[in-house]
């Protein structure tokens, strides 16, 4: 079956460039998406399985070493994991430190 220059004209004149930029722009974002999805999904280096280690060790912050042991426990550990543990971690430690109550002969010497 063959096209005819009309049919081919009727729909070329359907797609205007605006569209044609849009798609380029779509598939870029998408093919960023998907090389961030990979990157995530790679097993972590040396280097951080170490600190991973590490944390596994520590007693200070119970949650960041309960997830350490867990995720020391598999094979291969994946970026997004260690990236999570990292994030628990600093939330963990940035919590607001609470101290004991000061007693009242305290609180006047401070005065």
């Amino acid at each position: 079956m063959l096209i005819s220059k009309d049919q081919f004209l009727k729909f070329k004149s359907q797609f205007k460039l605006e569209d044609l930029l849009n798609i380029v722009v779509v598939l870029v974002i998408l093919s960023i998406i998907f090389c961030a999805v990979l990157a995530l999904k790679r097993p972590i280096e040396s280097q951080k399985y170490d600190k991973v280690r590490l944390l596994t060790e520590q007693q200070q912050y119970p949650s960041t070493q309960k997830m350490a042991n867990y995720l020391i426990l598999q094979d291969n550990i994946a970026a997004s994991d260690y990236f999570r543990l990292m994030w628990a971690h600093y939330a963990e430690s940035s919590k607001i430190k609470e101290y004991p109550a000061m007693a009242q002969d305290d609180a006047e010497q401070v005065n």
